[in-house]
């Protein structure tokens, strides 16, 4: 039973290998190492948002990642949150990611926590501050 717990607990490197190779699947897709060596600041110089506008994020695409649901929010509609903050996790059994802001401004609002992604659900709205 302890087996069984710790083989559920911790992947193998072969399984590893083949979330990694599934996310690469996806253009987008960036390991840490690759964006620690193209530098920090990941998301395009001209992602301002003007005052008042309001802009509507969407789930990724990731390939055939199945079961990815909102696992947690880490701001609520009012919050203001910065370009690069972590706003909320998405994941499935296998993978769980941080997913970013891409811009400066104030939550007007969410979907709701554990609710199935698909690609191109919202996931919040942001008004430019």
């Amino acid at each position: 039973m302890i087996k069984s717990l710790i083989r559920k607990l911790f992947l193998s490197e072969e399984k590893r290998n083949e979330i990694i190779n599934d996310l690469k699947s996806n253009p987008n897709f960036r390991t840490k190492e690759e964006i620690e060596k193209d530098g920090t600041d990941s998301i395009e110089p001209d992602s301002s948002l003007e005052k008042g506008k309001v802009q509507s994020i969407f789930s990724p695409e990731l390939g055939n990642q199945k079961g990815l649901t909102l696992a947690k929010w880490y701001f609520k509609p009012g919050d203001i949150v910065k370009r690069g903050d972590i706003v909320c996790e998405i994941g499935n059994e296998n993978i769980t990611m941080e997913f970013e802001s891409f811009y400066s401004g104030k939550i007007i609002s969410t979907c709701r926590l554990n609710q199935k992604l698909t690609s191109g659900i919202e996931l919040f709205k942001i008004e430019g501050i």
